[in-house]
Order: C-alpha cells, then structure tokens, then sequence
C-alpha cells in the first residue's frame, strides 16, 4: 500500500469538489447562511440544565440509588419533615452565624444577636403573589402539623449554657428529652465531666436550615421566589456588632453557574475581535524589497470572513442540537472559544494553499489544487478533533458529554462550512486577484512599477502586484520557512543543543512526574461559584467549623431481621457498633437509633424488661409515648409473614456522626470507609448516604474516566497517524509524543492549581486531539523528506510546518487568553489547561520530537512513495536515476500555515524502478513541461 493511498484518493474527490465551487459559488455561499438561519430558531428553544448535582454527578451513581432508597421509603412531603433526616436541598436555605473576633457565640450577647437574626428572617422576610403575601410559616416544611421548626435549639442551648447547666456534646440530653447538636455548632472545645463524657465548653458559630415546600410547582416557584428575597434581604441586614452572616440557598450553585456563562459573552466578543485582527495581520502581503501592502495578494476581508465562518458554525451546532432536543449547560459557553480559533486556524491553511499554487494557472486550476492540499489537511484534523470529543461523550458525567457533543457538532460543521462556504468566498477572492482588484475596495490596483507615480494613498491602500508569466512557478515563499530552515534548525540541530534539549526533555518528565504525584480529584461545589459570590465565605466557614466535626451520615437497613428474636437484635447492637466506631465515625456516643431510646425508655425509665414475643407491640408502644415523636420516621413497616393481621419493621435507619470531611480525600475515604463497612453486613442490605456523597461519587470515577478516555482516545488516534505515516518506528515516537503531551498537561496543570475534575477533564480529552495534530506533522514533513542525514530531514520537516505550528498554537492561545482575569475556577481552568495543550504540543513539535526523531530514527525511512523536496533536478537524479521529470512543481518548505495539524499533501508521487521513476499527477490540468524546483 502507497503511503498516501488514502489520502490521494481523498483528495480526488476535493479536487473536484474546488472545481464546482469555483464554476458556481453562489449556491455555496447561499445555502450554509439559510440553513444557519434555519437552524438559529433552536437557540429560541435551548433547553437549559442547571442541576449542578446532577450535571457533575456520574451517571448511574451508586448515590444516586442510595438516596432513591430512601426516599422510596421515606418521601419527603410537608407533614413528615425532620431536621436532619432530608436527603434533598430542594428549596432548602443554609444560614450561619459567626462570633465576631474569635468569641464564645453561647454567650448571651452573642445567643441574642442569633435569636433576633432567626427572628428576622421568619417574620419579616415576605413575597407577594397572586396578591397574597407569603413568610417563612407559610412556606415551612413542617412535622405533622407541630409549626415551623424554629432553630429554637439556639436559644435553649445558651440559656442553659448561661444558666450553668452541663451540656454533652455532641448528643445533649435533659431528663427524657434530648437531640443531637453535633451538627449545629461550630469550632466546639469541650472539657471532661463525669464517667468521661464530653461537656460542651464553647463554640464559635451556629448552623440554621429552613426547609421549604418544593411541592406542588406552584408552591416550589413561591419559595424560590421567598428563597431569592431571603439573599436581597440578609445583604441588607443592619452590620451586627456581635455575629458575621452567611447563607446559601437551593438555587445558589444554579446561579452562580449563569453568572459564569453570563461573564463569557463580552469576553467572546472581545476575543472574536481579536482572532479578526490577528487573522487580518497574518493575510497581508508585502511588495519585495519594501514595506508597501501588496493589496492584490493581501486578503483582509477573506480573512473576516474566515472567523464568521467558524461563527455561524457555532451557532449552526447549538441550534441543531436544540432543535433535537439536546440539554444545554452553561459550561458550553466556553466552547465558542475553542471553535472559533479551530475555525481560524481552517482559514490559515486554505488561504496559504492558494498562496503556494502558482499565479500563473487558472483560477479554476488553482482551487482544485488548493482543495487536493487543504480539504484533506482540514479534514484530517476535523476528523482528529471531533473524534475526541466523540471519546469524551461516553464519560459517565452529564456535564462532560454535553460539552464533547456540543463541541464535536460544531466542529463538524466549521468543517463543512470551510469546504463550502468559505471556499466559495475565497474563490470569488482568487477571481479578484486573477483580475488584479484591490482585495479590500475592489477596484483595480496600480500596478509595483507605477508606485513612484502615485499619491501616498494609493502607495499605501492601492498597490498590487501581477503574475510574472515568465516565470513557470511564480510562487512567494514565506520569509518564516527560510527562518526555521536556515536558522532556527541547524542551531537545534547542534550537538550541543540535542543534548539539551534532551536534558531540558528529562526535567520535563520529572517535573510531569511530580505533578501527577500530587494530583487533587473532583469538582468542589465551591468551584462552580464566581470569586466575588457571597457563597464561598459559606462553603469556607463549614470547611473551618462543622465539616471537621459533627455531620450525619444515615444508614438504611433495607433487609430488617426479625426483631422478635434477641441473637437478631445483638446482631443489630454489633452492627450499629461497626459503623460508630469506623475511621470518619464519632462513635457511640453520636449514634441516634430507635432501639437504642426504645431499650432506654424501657429499661432505665419504666424497668421492664423487653419481652421478645411482644417486641413489636412494646415498640409502638414506645412510639406513642411522646406526641409527634420523630423517631417514628426511622421505621418502614410491612405486613408479618406469620400474622396476615400484624405488622413488622421491614427496614429501618439510624444515623452517626461524622468527623474529618474538611478535603475532597477525607470526603472520598469516608464515603468508601462507610460503604465498606455497609458490606460487611449482606444480610441486612444496607445503604448509607449524606448529601455529599453525590459529589464524592465524581471523585472516585474522575481518575477511571480520565485514563480511559485517554486510551481510547490515543488509539483512535495513532490509528489515524498509522494511515498518514505508515514508518514504524516514526508512529512510534508519535504515540510517545502524544502521551507525554497528555501526562505533562495533567502534571503541570496540577502544579498550576488545577483539580482533576470534569472541566479539566474536557481539556484534556481535546489535548490529545491536538497533541497527535502537531506530533504527526512533524513527523511526517520528517518522513517524507529526500534529504540523506537526520539532521537535513528535520530542517526540511521545521522549513515547512514551523511556521505553520506556531502560527496555528497562537491563534488558539489568543481566543482563550481574554478568560484568563475572570474571576471563576471553572472558567480559568478550561483557559490553563487550553493553554497547557497549546504550549506542551508546541514545545513537542518544535524542540522535542525533532530531536527525537534525529536521534532514534537516523536511517532509511521506509516509504514506498517519495514526494518533492526543494532539491536540484541533478540531487533527485543522482538518488532515484532521474533522467526527466515532468511536473509542476510543490514546494515543502512553503507549505501553508497549517493549523497546529494539518498534513502535507502533495498532488504527485514517486515510485521507483530500476530504470526511472513514474510520476503519477492528481489532476491532468496541471500537467505541464516545467523544471523542477
């Protein structure tokens, strides 16, 4: 097989293609703007997510079965609310007070200042709708009808703190009634009492919850509504000389997600405008021999239009996928960024395409060249690019596979848009140039040898230049190719300098090395809010105060035993002791279990013994001893086997306090450490879960998710790098290359104080898109090369894509750079990690893998086809026993500015016999008696 037996075939085909839209480019310039208008109306009808839970919670988590175990069970509605027991932040607000300079908040002036805020917020915080007001007592989860649970632990806590009571922590007891308040405060000391236990000795700050009414939708929109005047109002509240205030409500992380999307429009603009000015800059031309515009050459408008083009492909993709129903997210507000420069990138190699046929052919002749060259180069990278996003959609989290098919469908049709479109723009350009237009009035240019002649305006806005018809190849080479030709790669080309790029190759690794050593897993919900957002002192505050010490976790036994039988109930007893005295438990003394009160209540305050015959009957017994007793709410009855008439617990719960959940590691051990724990006991069937295991879920599966993704992704893509360069050994290095792009960029993004999480994540699944574009053209420029040492096919290979990888890094590091001052991790993630791929790939293709390739592929290299170089005709004869050969010919070292990507493609190939070679040409049109270059 042919080196380039696939793509000469490819490129047949846009030959042709170049050929139609040259004849009748209306239909291409029509056609993409209706059907871009057409599909503009999905944006009318986007369908918005903005669960953060569900978004950056894997799909099919176990806590997601977990928390539907419960809730199967034990439905929240509004007459069987317990603080505590929630296992949903639906219209839930979290507020928290603070004891100014370090003080006791138990202390009466402090408890005060708490009383008048709960106070506050229960009375004088309304929203009026349908022209009826509605407070907190209207709005309140309640327990069977017993009134709005008040926070009124606060004020008898301190009353009795004051009064000289002592109280246990973290379970307080007072005569026969007692609560857990491990949970409610905060930056606790304690001191020892009598037979050990803990006695409460100060705390630094309160935690509060108002639940509200999320059903029906009505009532759920009304305490959204009293939710968002609950934040208005307590920004307002008066500065209290004694507490600090913080509060976080239901709606806070969907918010603060739109804020983030909110903060990228202006930017887009800005680095739309950018990539235009740069893009512009880029498409001029200057006159030889001085700094006069060449305004035939120059091609500003089509350079615009090259960034509309990659604009009306983004709006084309997010319209299409709308209109078929695909969710939005925010996070796909940062794709346009990416699009575009790929977009840009696009336009660069097309236009130099054309740049690199000679003047002197037909307009007609000249796109089908350009199409042969720079629709098979856009397609391979288009291909690469949206492969790997396709990669990044069977990932288990929402928010990644909304991001990869969004970014995958719009660069599939910037791909479609640059071969239609935009290439019937840029052949109405070639027709301008071809009848000597000014390529941004329109009007005829005067002609280099005028210039002296002219006024200074038309000197500087209307000079241009013509064919030089006695010329058989009047094409311009870039000033940029004799600089990486002739300078930059006979230094990198020096012994002295391999040996430190290779040194330089080794810190790289080690560096790449210790920054995966050091990796830190998940999204935090914190991450999700702007820097600014009054939220984060909330999440700051439970990480110093509460998450150290004091939450709950609730433990599910879905498989109740018999209770009657006493072994079942010492098996319970050793159960419940398993999960209290595990790593992040308290331990027994935070245990809050009905067994345990019932055995209390009957042993130690009535002194009976628990007959077993009778246990079910003793427990309601129990039960109805106090009104409204909420530990009725831990047990899930079911008919008994034995008795059609009698009922039996078939599942119940009980909660232990937690400790050491400050980090995102401590939050992962403990979810694994109880579920561990839960397995232990099969018989019982048994679920633990707390609010925060919906996002520890994340930080277990990121590392799994990640290298699969990267394998996968890696092998499609060396697969595609195999059918371009089919050298072993030059394949090789490219998957090396790749690798160690996609290994640097994790380690160092974590040195940069990036987590491993589901933003990174998408950066890294488009990092080894890009890491295989600027390995495989370094390698294959080095492949294809004629030339006889190492040394001179890396000069060749760095002559002709140098430029073109700088120039594509640099367009793609512009449209992302306006992101790097916004104040949002989520947003300066997506811009580091862009620019660590960017950065990494360069530093590959331009210093690494040519030295590499110097080095360990040092000889012949195996290609059954050998493509033109920049050679004298006696060289080529001398090599390959040329006697004549008939061909246009295509400069190496002048190839287009590909995006950091595309390959080379030539429109002749060699094959060598004995005798002479054959030159086979792509397109009969071009075939003509010339020398060769």
């Amino acid at each position: 097989m042919a080196w380039d037996c696939v793509e000469r075939r490819v490129a047949s085909l846009f030959r042709q293609l170049g050929f139609i839209v040259c004849d009748h480019p209306l239909p291409f310039l029509v056609f993409p703007l209706l059907f871009t208008a057409a599909m503009g109306v999905g944006l009318l009808h986007l369908n918005p997510l903005s669960d953060a839970v569900y978004l950056f919670t894997p799909v099919g988590a176990q806590s997601k079965m977990e928390r539907m175990s419960i809730h199967e069970k034990w439905p929240l509605t509004d007459n069987n609310y317990i603080p505590g027991r929630a296992v949903t932040q639906s219209r839930e607000i979290q507020v928290t007070a603070l004891a100014r300079n370090d003080s006791n908040i138990l202390e009466s002036k402090f408890a005060n200042a708490v009383y008048q805020l709960d106070k506050y917020i229960q009375t004088r915080v309304r929203v009026l709708h349908d022209g009826h007001y509605y407070s907190y007592k209207n709005l309140c989860l309640q327990y069977k009808n017993g009134g709005c649970p008040s926070n009124k632990h606060v004020h008898i806590l301190s009353d009795l703190y004051n009064h000289g009571f002592n109280i246990t922590y973290p379970y307080f007891r007072f005569g026969s009634e007692g609560g857990y308040i491990g949970s409610s405060l905060g930056g606790v000391t304690v001191m020892k009492g009598e037979n050990e236990t803990d006695i409460l000795a100060s705390a630094k700050a309160w935690f509060m919850i108002y639940h509200l009414k999320f059903h029906p939708e009505e009532m759920s929109y009304i305490s959204g509504e009293w939710e968002l005047e609950l934040g208005r109002m307590l920004t307002e509240y008066p500065e209290d000389p004694y507490i600090s205030i913080t509060y976080f409500h239901s709606q806070t992380l969907a918010d603060e997600l739109k804020r983030n999307a909110d903060t990228l429009v202006p930017r887009f603009v800005i680095s739309f405008a950018l990539l235009i000015v740069f893009s512009t800059i880029c498409s001029l031309c200057f006159i030889d021999g001085s700094f006069y515009i060449d305004w035939v050459l120059s091609k500003p408008i089509l350079s615009i239009l090259g960034v509309i083009n990659a604009g009306i492909a983004i709006l084309t993709g997010i319209g299409c996928l709308s209109l078929m129903g695909m969710p939005y997210n925010d996070i796909v507000g940062v794709m346009p960024f990416l699009v575009v420069a790929v977009g840009t990138d696009n336009m660069f190699l097309m236009v130099a395409a054309v740049r690199r046929t000679s003047r002197t052919h037909t307009v007609h002749e000249r796109m089908g060249e350009c199409m042969a060259d720079a629709a098979v180069s856009i397609l391979i990278t288009s291909s690469t690019d949206v492969l790997s996003f396709g990669v990044g959609t069977i990932t288990t989290i929402p928010a990644v596979q909304i991001f990869c098919v969004y970014t995958g469908v719009a660069i599939f049709f910037a791909f479609v848009y640059q071969i239609t479109f935009f290439a019937a723009c840029l052949a109405l350009a070639m027709k301008h140039e071809a009848a000597g237009r000014n390529s941004f009035f329109l009007v005829e240019t005067v002609p280099i040898e005028k210039k002296k002649s002219q006024s200074t305006l038309q000197r500087i806005f209307n000079l241009g230049s013509v064919p030089d018809h006695s010329a058989s190849n009047d094409v311009k080479q870039p000033l940029t190719a004799r600089f990486f030709g002739e300078w930059y790669a006979p230094v990198l080309m020096h012994p002295v300098v391999r040996l430190i790029a290779m040194v330089w190759f080794v810190i790289y690794l080690l560096g790449a090395s210790y920054g995966c050593s050091r990796i830190k897993e998940g999204l935090e919900p914190v991450n999700l809010l702007v820097e600014d957002s009054y939220a984060i002192p909330h999440y700051r505050l439970l990480e110093k105060y509460f998450w150290k010490y004091g939450q709950q976790v609730q433990i599910v036994i879905n498989n109740a035993p018999d209770l009657r039988n006493h072994t079942s109930r010492d098996r319970v007893h050793a159960m419940v002791l398993d999960f209290a005295t595990s790593k992040h438990a308290i331990g027994m003394e935070s245990v809050q279990f009905w067994l345990f009160e019932m055995e209390r209540y009957y042993q130690k305050e009535l002194q009976v013994q628990i007959i077993d015959s009778s246990f079910y009957g003793l427990l309601q017994h129990f039960l109805a001893s106090k009104t409204n007793n909420p530990l009725a709410e831990d047990i899930y009855w079911g008919p008994m086997p034995d008795d059609e008439n009698g009922t039996m617990v078939q599942s119940f719960r009980f909660i232990v306090g937690m400790k050491d959940l400050v980090t995102t590691m401590d939050q992962t051990d403990a979810t694994m450490s109880f579920r561990e724990v839960a397995t232990r006991w099969p018989e019982f069937n048994v679920t633990t879960f707390m609010p925060i295991w919906m996002f520890t879920d994340q930080y277990v599966i990121i590392i799994p998710n990640t290298v699969q993704n990267i394998i996968i992704a890696l092998f499609v893509m060396i697969v595609i790098a195999v059918l371009f360069i089919p050298q072993p050994m030059c394949s090789l290095w490219v998957a090396l290359a790749c690798a160690s792009i996609d290994f640097g960029v994790i380690g160092y993004m974590t040195l940069w104080g990036v987590n491993l999480d589901a933003i990174s994540m998408i950066t890294i699944i488009m990092s080894i898109g890009f890491s295989v574009d600027y390995s495989a053209h370094i390698a294959y420029g080095y492949v294809v090369s004629t030339r006889d040492t190492a040394a001179g096919r890396v000069q060749e290979a760095l002559s002709a894509l140098g430029w073109p990888l700088f120039q594509g890094g640099m367009s793609t590091i512009i449209a992302v750079s306006v992101l790097a001052d916004i104040p949002a991790y989520m947003i300066v993630t997506f811009f580091k990690t862009v620019v660590l791929s960017i950065s990494l790939g360069l530093l590959h293709g331009l210093v690494f893998l040519p030295v590499l390739l110097s080095i360990f592929v040092r000889g012949c290299c195996i290609i059954p086809s050998t493509p033109h170089g920049h050679h004298s005709a006696q060289k080529i004869e001398k090599q390959m026993k040329v006697a004549t050969i008939t061909s246009t010919p295509v400069h190496l070292n002048t190839v287009a500015p590909l995006r950091a990507s595309s390959p080379i493609s030539f429109p002749h190939r060699f094959e060598y016999t004995d005798e002479s070679p054959t030159v086979h040409n792509r397109s009969k049109t071009s075939m003509k008696s010339e020398h060769l270059d």
